[in-house]
């Protein structure tokens, strides 16, 4: 406990630190928000303007392949893949997920990169509206956390002060027994 020094420089530090990581995990989802974002915004441009890779059997059975690794790249792809899986299904897009590697790939109909685009536009929206939403939330998460540290606080200085009670009536107990000896 920092009171066992005598001063408050441990609570400080830890103050501090908390402090610190709550910054850096304010950063870190902020990165992470504008890089899915900058995902989104990619692979339209590559859906779109024919930045993919077209394997054309017949016209009717062009397949296109979109590169995910903006996407890989990201933390919790796993998550973003299944969103972006669910968007299409929910669009009724014919699509596939090819792992080639270390490389993946979304496979498409070329006839459908509108509406990929579609349901991508609408993603990077939602990237960029839920980063609005977190970092609204993110200052009462922190004002939860210290009210949460202040109840603790309270709760351990009246704990201190209850075994400060107890060991001080034990010594005068101590002391009344060794006085009646």
């Amino acid at each position: 406990m920092p009171s066992d020094y005598g001063d408050d420089s441990g609570e400080k530090l830890v103050d501090w630190l908390l402090r610190i990581g709550q910054d850096a995990g304010g950063a870190a989802m902020a990165s992470s928000a504008q890089r899915l974002t900058e995902a989104f915004r990619n692979a339209r441009g590559s859906a779109t303007n024919k930045g993919f890779k077209a394997e054309t059997q017949t016209p009717e059975q062009s397949w296109a392949k979109l590169n995910m690794r903006d996407f890989q790249g990201l933390p919790e792809y796993g998550s973003i893949r299944e969103l972006i899986d669910e968007r299409l299904n929910d669009a009724s897009i014919e699509h596939a997920f090819h792992k080639d590697g270390e490389r993946e790939s979304l496979v498409f109909k070329v006839q459908d990169a509108p509406e990929i685009d579609e349901v991508f536009a609408a993603l990077e929206r939602e990237a960029s509206e839920a980063l609005d939403k977190a970092k609204e939330r993110l200052p009462i998460a922190k004002s939860r956390d210290a009210e949460r540290l202040a109840v603790k606080a309270e709760q351990a200085k009246a704990a201190s002060a209850a075994s400060k009670a107890a060991r001080e009536q034990a010594r005068q107990v101590e002391r009344l027994e060794q006085r009646t000896r």
